[in-house]
C-alpha cells in the first residue's frame, strides 16, 4: 500500500526533468533570458500535480466511485489556482519577459494536465472493481 499510495513520484520528477530541460532549449533558442521566475512554474506544477495526485490516487483505492468526483475537483481547482498564480506572476515579472512567462505557463499548464489525465487513467482502468 505505502509503495502503491506514493508511486508517482518517480514518474512525475522524470517528466518534470524533461519539462525542464526543453524549457531550458526553447529558451536558449528563442535568445530569451533564463530568469527564476520559469523555475518558479516548475516547481509550481510539480508540487500542485503531486498533491493532487497523491489525494486522487487515494480516492481511487479506498473509494473508486468518488474518484470521478475528486478527479473533476481537482482539474477545476488547478485550473482556478493557476489562473490567479499566472495573474500574480506576471503582476511581479519584468515587462521583458511577460510574454515567454505567460506562453511558458500555459505550454506547461497543458503538459502537466496531459501527464496527470493519462497516468489517472490508466491507474483507473487498472483498478479492481468494487
Amino acid at each position: 500500500m505505502t509503495t502503491r499510495r506514493w508511486s508517482f513520484l518517480a514518474p512525475l520528477a522524470i517528466f518534470t526533468l524533461c519539462c525542464a530541460a526543453v524549457l531550458l532549449g526553447v529558451l536558449f533558442l528563442v535568445g530569451s533570458p533564463m530568469k527564476a521566475h520559469y523555475l518558479v512554474i516548475l516547481l509550481y506544477f510539480a508540487g500542485l500535480t503531486g498533491l493532487l495526485h497523491a489525494w486522487q490516487e487515494d480516492g481511487l483505492i479506498s473509494d473508486p466511485k468518488g474518484f470521478v468526483r475528486r478527479f473533476m475537483t481537482a482539474l477545476m481547482g488547478k485550473m482556478l489556482l493557476s489562473l490567479v498564480a499566472l495573474m500574480v506572476l506576471l503582476l511581479f515579472a519584468p515587462i521583458a519577459i511577460r510574454v515567454p512567462l505567460a506562453l511558458s505557463f500555459a505550454v506547461l499548464y497543458l503538459g502537466f494536465l496531459v501527464f496527470s489525465t493519462l497516468r489517472l487513467f490508466n491507474l483507473a482502468k487498472q483498478a479492481p472493481a468494487k
